[in-house]
């Protein structure tokens, strides 16, 4: 048995994309039900390594410091040790709770290891998103064969998902910033330690979390076909510095495109950025795709989806120490061939997997992947690409934790390890910047225009 099928839990489900929204009583479990506000179970598992969810905190935990926005986070759980630590030598006794990239990753290179830690459900959500994700489970449907959404009011789109495309919509909705500005570091690291690096400065709006609109019932017929707002500004390497990206996401990538416009320093112009997505090469090294960037991002319409059902494995989860530069430098970090283990949390979760195919007569550098979303957060912890042939080729994590600001789990830094050739690239590392902002002033549309585009270069 694979270390994915083995510990599989008995929910695969078979349901049609376009399923209507879920009856009353079951939305009804999201509001002191078995399920919490977001859709995780409440309950924890048999043997009790998963605790129930028993939400204590959502703002900074009581005797922890803070500097506020920007700052580094305190780490709840920065006094822990490991439960146990995975290596090559043991991992055979671990296979039911370990995924076929963390196996491969261990096969691949003797010196990786897992430091799993203690499981902690000990966070509670925004009042607002969870209000609207109830709003949703009650309204909320798939359209244009899940390429988009209909009667849609932000937040998690689908918190009781029965198939696999509301699965991976709730990886894209799980965001509950309005505003967010953040400037942060990239780094492909290749096998004899060279590394290459970018950096850039990045702001993001999202409109169906406008702070003036009412919580819950404002849908896509007022706040229109776009989602997702975008500013990226070049800050490194020399050769691109200075040039900045804006980025329009669509709700629904079958009826709208992904719109992009850039200015280039060298010739002080605005034009339509070329197409940016699917597998067109991305970060510094170049060993990631555009649609890997936080999961999953782009239109679907290249592969054909299946939803696996649930299981519990190690996950990288609550990574406030990451990013936190009192525990170490960069150089600590980005040791050869992966991250240092010592830098990267792991707890048993429970997540969502689901695994996709290309679809006959697409073309896309991945003939498989899969992805594991983590239950009660619905934030990416691990990606799994296959090459043409159908060998495993690139193993994602992504590192999240809570965000103080937003009494909510954000989505942080991200690596993608590349196993034949033994580099890896990571970036959204703030360790020597600024942690993001989220309080701030909400930008709207007029911000994320061409026009604007322009005044921005000028600055």
């Amino acid at each position: 048995m694979t270390p994915l099928k083995a510990g599989l839990l008995s929910i695969l489900l078979a349901v049609s994309v376009s399923q209507a929204k879920v009856p009353e009583e079951e939305a009804a479990r999201l509001e002191g039900g078995d399920l919490n506000p977001f859709g995780g179970e409440v309950a924890g598992n048999a043997d009790g390594s998963i605790p129930p969810w028993e939400p204590k905190w959502t703002s900074v935990p009581r005797g922890l410091e803070y500097a506020g926005p920007g700052a580094p986070r305190p780490n709840p759980y920065a006094n822990e040790k490991p439960l146990l630590v995975i290596t090559a030598d043991n991992y055979p006794a671990h296979l039911e709770n370990l995924s076929e990239g963390q196996v491969a990753l261990f096969e691949r290179y003797p010196e990786f290891e897992i430091q799993v830690f203690p499981t902690h459900r000990d966070f509670g959500y925004q009042e607002r998103m969870a209000k609207k994700a109830a709003w949703n489970a009650r309204h909320t449907e798939l359209t244009e064969d899940g390429e988009g959404l209909v009667n849609y009011n932000g937040g998690i789109a689908f918190p009781i998902p029965r198939n696999d495309r509301e699965v991976l919509w709730n990886m894209r909705t799980s965001g509950c910033t309005n505003t967010l500005q953040v400037s942060y570091d990239g780094y492909g690291v290749f096998a004899n330690g060279e590394r290459a690096h970018d950096a850039i400065r990045f702001t993001q709006s999202a409109p169906y979390n406008n702070p003036a609109d009412p919580d819950t019932g404002v849908t896509e017929a007022e706040r229109g076909s776009y989602a997702v707002w975008t500013v990226s500004e070049r800050l490194a390497p020399p050769r691109t510095k200075g040039q900045i990206t804006v980025v329009t996401d669509p709700l629904d990538f079958k009826k709208d495109k992904r719109n992009a416009w850039q200015y280039d320093p060298g010739t002080r112009r605005v034009r339509k950025a070329p197409a940016i997505g699917y597998d067109n090469p991305d970060g510094p090294g170049g060993m990631q795709t555009i649609d890997d960037h936080k999961g999953f991002n782009g239109a679907f319409d290249r592969f054909t989806y299946t939803l696996l059902g649930r299981k519990e494995i190690y996950v990288p989860f609550h990574n406030f120490k990451f990013n936190d530069s009192r525990t170490g430098d960069l150089d600590d970090r980005l040791t050869v061939n992966f991250l240092n283990p010592d830098y990267v949390r792991f707890e048993k979760r429970r997540v969502w997997v689901v695994e996709a195919d290309l679809a006959p007569g697409k073309r896309h550098a991945y003939k498989k992947r899969r992805w594991y979303i983590e239950e009660d957060s619905w934030n990416p912890v691990i990606s799994e690409n296959f090459d043409s042939r159908g060998n495993l080729w690139r193993v994602g994590f992504f590192l999240s934790d809570y965000e103080y600001q937003i009494s909510c789990y954000q989505k942080h830094t991200q690596v993608f390890m590349d196993l034949p050739s033994g580099g890896y690239v990571s970036n959204f590392i703030t360790i020597d910047r600024q942690e993001a902002v989220h309080n701030l002033p909400y930008l709207d549309k007029d911000y994320f225009t061409p026009a604007n585009l322009r005044k921005l270069a000028k600055r």
